[in-house]
């Protein structure tokens, strides 16, 4: 029987199957209810910067501003309570009540007052630290590196602050993507998750007004983030997690296979339920059985571009063939 257990961020994992940041992981119950179904970790629900820092209007005022997919909810009156102190709680219990890794998530876009309270995650057992990072590089007159260094002012800050593992949640909005994961992870960061998911306008033509697109990912989506961690992972020593698009067990090995330690899954699971989690980790099991392969070391990586014979076709060579139809 293969073996699912696996490591991210230094952090043991039984399976790679991690629920993402989301409403799924909002309070002690329904942390409990996804160790049930066999995640292999949980990423709690954000809280919010501005939370932490008691300035809610502040928070309110930037609203417009920030296209957060798990923040929706709380710009639109939920979750208003839950601080620093209930988030801290909250950590603390699921601790005392889970096996499995507990992370918390800040949804921050700088490096403010509250990262000295970062510290408090770790003093009640938090297994490692996401940072949910976006700030919308729509001011024309600031440069790609000024967008940069407030992500890489906000590494070099929380990794001086915690010893636990750090994650960065990041866009596919950057100029140099290559080097600015390369530069996250020389400031220390140990996990790169690709990619946030935000929330997007659309247009309602009827009424002329603007409106929310979909919420959910779809499986299509999942490209873009197989595409970058099929390119960086061989060469970039922080570890890699995959987000967006993964709905079922071949999403899963496939991100596994260009370098992914782990998987976060939030729309999936919000569709279809958390029962769906051992059908996508037996789905994994079996094909490891089908291809002889007792662990996912053994496979982990394997299509990277590093590993591959014939790196060019991981870039340029893959648009002349869609475009052109060059076998």
């Amino acid at each position: 029987m293969a073996d699912l257990q696996t490591t991210y961020m230094g952090i043991k994992l039984k399976n790679p199957l991690i629920v993402a940041s989301s409403t799924l992981t909002s309070n002690l119950d329904k942390i409990v209810k996804c160790e049930q179904a066999g995640a292999g970790a949980v990423i709690l629900k954000s809280l919010f910067e501005e939370q932490i820092n008691i300035d809610r209007a502040k928070m309110l005022e930037g609203a417009s501003d920030m296209g957060y997919a798990d923040g929706y909810d709380f710009f639109m009156g939920y979750g208003k309570s839950h601080f620093l102190d209930d988030y801290v709680e909250l950590v603390m219990q699921a601790k005392e009540r889970v096996s499995i890794p507990v992370i918390p998530s800040v949804n921050c876009v700088t490096g403010g007052e509250w990262i000295e309270y970062a510290e408090r995650f770790e003093s009640v057992g938090a297994d490692g630290l996401e940072l949910n990072t976006f700030v919308i590089p729509s001011d024309v007159s600031k440069n790609a590196s000024y967008f940069e260094e407030i992500y890489l002012d906000l590494a070099r800050k929380i990794k001086k602050q915690v010893k636990i593992p750090v994650a960065m949640k990041v866009s596919p909005h950057f100029t140099d993507m290559a080097g600015f994961v390369k530069k996250l992870a020389d400031i220390g960061i140990d996990g790169i998750v690709m990619f946030n998911r935000f929330y997007r306008p659309d247009v309602d033509i009827d009424n002329l007004i603007m409106k929310h697109a979909p919420i959910l990912s779809s499986p299509q989506e999942i490209y873009l983030a197989l595409q970058w961690i099929a390119l960086l992972s061989g060469e970039i020593e922080s570890d890699f997690c995959a987000t967006t698009g993964v709905w079922d067990g071949e999403g899963l090995i496939k991100q596994l296979l260009v370098g992914a330690k782990s998987i976060q899954m939030c729309s999936a699971l919000i569709k279809n339920g958390l029962h769906i989690i051992p059908e996508i980790l037996s789905e994994l099991e079996g094909w490891m059985d089908k291809k002889g392969f007792s662990s996912i070391a053994d496979f982990n990586g394997k299509l990277c571009q590093e590993s591959s014979d014939n790196p060019e076709i991981y870039e340029r060579n893959q648009y002349i063939k869609a475009v052109v139809g060059i076998e």
